[in-house]
């Protein structure tokens, strides 16, 4: 009884978990974005990273006024009190002598407030600077990342539907290569063809099953790929169930306005220059209105005497607080200049690779696009000859080796064709990542 009480319990365990385990659909890549962009961790992150940004920012801003108080409290027993020798005439001693006087309080109670605002501070004016523009960089930095993130989404995606398509493909050329593997036995036979031709129809099945494995295999190392990209849970059931139109629209003049390298590469000449500026603000005077605040008792009884007044110095004033010239500053300041000839060095040249990338994505899509269509008409016709092949090997006018390469031809061309819609679809897709993510 308590083995099957187990055994039940173990099957209602399974069988939650198999109910829990959550299941994935996306019919169009649109989809799978909006769902990575709503759960993709490398995006998360780069959330943080802008929060971050965003603190600095406020921190600096604060920094301007600087306001800072220094508070101290100290209780001191003076155990040993000094001693002074005084002239013992003073007292009504005899001259020439010494009185030993103990002099100070033993018991000394301090409570100190310096309150201190800065009026004038350059370096806080060139912080604040800097950490604007790294709060623009790291937006721009995050789209960067993202616009990495979709390309390589949507390249493994129309690698899973063109996979998926090809083992579509493959699965109807097995049963093709089954129905040329019996025509070719019955020939076989009746003494019409050779062994060696059986066979070799034989090595063409084998061929063609061991393909459809391979794809198998290769579409669940892209399922795990785009699980990855996404950051799906390994266990989640993840379907791309997308059919695809084999009439794609021809974009006539498709535009990239993408610009983000070029922007990015801006923002870093600003961040250079406030460096340099924060160099050179380091090196001059701060102001600040200063002010000190002060209880003090002292006592030879205890200390908090109820029978001694606490005395309260104050003052108001300004201080100007000077760092002293040296080679650090000055080897800083050296530095930032050169960093900032750096940065408008690399922005040149993003601008170039920036114009350059935008126009060869354009290419990719025409190249891809007028593979596509070489593709659709090479298809057509080995599958035209296919089938005069296949007729007149029915009537025994073509020979079993040129069925077989009529064959081969057709599969491949239409795995050709397969492909050749991905890349269409895949180089039109980037162009829209491009156009949004700018």
């Amino acid at each position: 009884m308590k083995q099957i009480i187990l055994i039940s319990a173990g099957l209602l365990l399974s069988l939650n978990i198999l109910t829990a385990q959550e299941k994935l659909l996306f019919e169009n890549l649109d989809s799978l974005l909006n769902y990575t962009e709503k759960n993709s961790i490398t995006l998360k992150k780069g959330e943080q990273l802008s929060l971050t940004a965003k603190w600095q920012k406020i921190s600096a801003k604060t920094g301007l006024i600087n306001f800072k108080i220094q508070t101290s409290f100290n209780m001191t027993d003076n155990i040993e009190l000094p001693v002074t020798y005084l002239p013992a005439e003073a007292f009504g001693g005899t001259p020439g002598t010494f009185k030993e006087v103990t002099t100070g309080q033993k018991y000394i109670s301090n409570l100190n407030i310096i309150p201190q605002i800065d009026i004038i501070n350059p370096e806080s004016w060139a912080k604040l600077k800097s950490a604007n523009i790294n709060y623009k960089l790291t937006d721009i930095n995050n789209l960067t990342v993202k616009k990495a993130l979709f390309e390589s989404i949507a390249a493994s995606y129309y690698n899973i539907i063109s996979l998926q398509e090809q083992i579509k493909i493959t699965e109807n050329t097995l049963l093709t290569a089954d129905s040329l593997l019996s025509n070719m036995q019955n020939k076989y036979d009746n003494g019409i063809v050779r062994l060696q031709d059986l066979n070799d129809m034989k090595v063409n099945k084998i061929t063609t099953a061991d393909k459809l494995q391979q794809l198998k295999i290769t579409l669940e190392k892209q399922y795990y790929s785009l699980k990855i990209l996404c950051d799906i849970p390994e266990e989640t059931t993840l379907t791309v169930n997308e059919q695809p139109d084999y009439k794609p629209e021809y974009i006539n003049n498709p535009e990239i306005q993408n610009n983000l390298k070029y922007r990015q590469a801006l923002l870093n000449i600003e961040l250079a220059e406030a460096e340099v500026k924060k160099t050179k603000f380091m090196q001059l005077p701060v102001v600040s209105l200063v002010s000190y605040n002060a209880w003090q008792q002292n006592s030879n009884v205890q200390f908090f005497d109820p029978d001694r007044n606490w005395i309260s110095p104050r003052y108001v004033g300004l201080k100007i607080s000077l760092p002293f010239p040296s080679i650090a500053a000055y080897t800083q300041t050296q530095t930032a200049k050169i960093n900032k000839t750096i940065s408008l060095q690399n922005a040149e040249q993003a601008k170039i690779q920036n114009n350059a990338e935008n126009k060869q994505l354009i290419l990719d899509y025409k190249k891809a696009y007028s593979q596509y269509i070489s593709a659709e008409k090479i298809y057509k016709l080995k599958e035209q000859n296919y089938y005069l092949a296949l007729n007149q090997f029915n009537h025994s006018v073509l020979p079993p080796d040129r069925l077989l390469t009529a064959y081969n031809d057709m599969l491949i061309s239409r795995l050709n064709y397969s492909n050749a819609l991905a890349e269409v679809l895949y180089s039109k897709a980037t162009i829209d990542i491009n156009n949004k993510i700018k």
